[in-house]
């Protein structure tokens, strides 16, 4: 069932590299930027810390180390950067990175403090929307979740993240209808992820729709996981995905 229970924060670091105002003018920053953006976090960092030995208390680098992290999974590592960098210079950008540092290790209340703190700051900045939402979601809290969602969705409006986490929403909340009205159009239209036709699945067995669950699971899953799944989607039908 691992496949199917998607957690809401998967793709919290799906989205590139956040930078402070500055862009870096260095050729090894601008590398390290370039690695980011290629999905080579690991790399970057290893750049960051080079030049963190000759600069410790820099913010800036402290900052795009925390971030690299993050990206890199590397999360108890982040809020060892981002902390001392946000001591120095506080900023919306440090709290959203420290929210999402905290979200993935499982300090939600936290991670919700910091993330609200970020969003209060910058109510344009869709990840740390997006990120609440998820904090809200993990709390149970999906009438606040939902609103996070599409605050995000209202900025990046072509993020198909964050309108899987606002089908999710609906999804946990016992709304399946609405999740199938968010999920159902991008699948019809070739753009799903597999995560996002998983997830479809679930809000059609969820609603009781067993056969339509079936035919979407069975393009995504493997002859064995599928006969799993429908004895899964026969519960959800009896009883609801709570």
């Amino acid at each position: 069932m691992s496949r199917l229970l998607i957690l809401l924060w998967a793709g919290i670091f799906v989205m590139g590299c956040q930078s402070t105002k500055n862009q870096p003018s260095d050729q090894d920053l601008q590398l390290a930027q370039t690695a980011l953006t290629n999905g080579h976090p690991d790399n970057a960092l290893e750049i960051y810390k080079q030049k963190l030995k000759q600069n410790p208390n820099d913010a800036q680098l402290l900052f795009w180390a925390g971030n690299a992290c993050n990206q890199a999974a590397r999360y108890d590592e982040a809020l060892h950067y981002l902390t001392k960098g946000s001591a120095l210079t506080p900023s919306s950008e440090f709290d959203r990175e420290l929210g999402r540092a905290h979200l993935a290790i499982g300090n939600v209340q936290l991670a919700e403090s910091k993330l609200f703190d970020a969003v209060e700051v910058n109510k344009m900045d869709d990840v740390a929307l997006n990120s609440l939402g998820v904090a809200y979601s993990l709390q149970k809290d999906y009438s606040k979740a939902r609103d996070a969602f599409k605050s995000a969705i209202n900025i990046r409006p072509d993020s198909m993240e964050y309108r899987n986490n606002l089908a999710l929403g609906w999804l946990l909340d016992g709304r399946p209808e609405q999740s199938i009205q968010i999920l159902y159009p991008i699948y019809s239209r070739g753009e799903a992820t597999s995560k996002m036709r998983l997830n479809l699945a679930l809000s059609y067995a969820s609603n009781g729709k067993l056969d339509a669950a079936k035919t979407i699971a069975s393009a995504e899953l493997s002859r064995s996981e599928l006969e799993s799944t429908l004895f899964y989607y026969q519960t959800l039908a009896k009883q609801g995905i709570r």
